[in-house]
């Protein structure tokens, strides 16, 4: 017997029937795969939604879940038929570039400084 991928084994959970159930309009409970609630899933988070729920004391509370843009970034080039890139590979994109303009701005404040500097003393700013 051939061993199974790991590949063949998500697309076969995927088709399977999930817990969760997608409400019509008119209130009836339709079943759905795997799949569909996964994709419904992101969306949510692409989207942002709130979420209700109750102390322990019976108050209510709200979290607001703002949109999150790798989610759109997913969605849009899934939506395109780009390679999605995982998405820790981008979060390390982004911290360089987040080092690299920090960096800019740390060399442009010390040129600026060193500019306005009167004297003749290079140890002091």
């Amino acid at each position: 017997m051939p061993k199974k991928t790991l590949t063949e084994y998500l697309i076969a959970i995927g088709k399977e029937t999930s817990d969760t159930v997608q409400v019509d309009i008119d209130g009836t409970h339709k079943p759905i795969t795997n799949d569909e609630a996964l994709a419904r899933l992101i969306w949510k988070q692409a989207n942002g939604y709130i979420e209700s729920d109750e102390n322990e004391d019976g108050t209510g509370i709200r979290r607001v879940h703002s949109p999150d843009p790798r989610m759109q970034q997913f969605i849009f080039e899934r939506r395109e038929g780009k390679v999605v890139e995982s998405l820790d590979d981008k979060q390390i994109t982004i911290l360089e570039k987040m080092s690299e303009l920090t960096r800019m701005r740390m060399n442009r404040m010390a040129e600026d400084a060193a500019k306005n500097d009167k004297d003749d003393n290079p140890t002091d700013a």
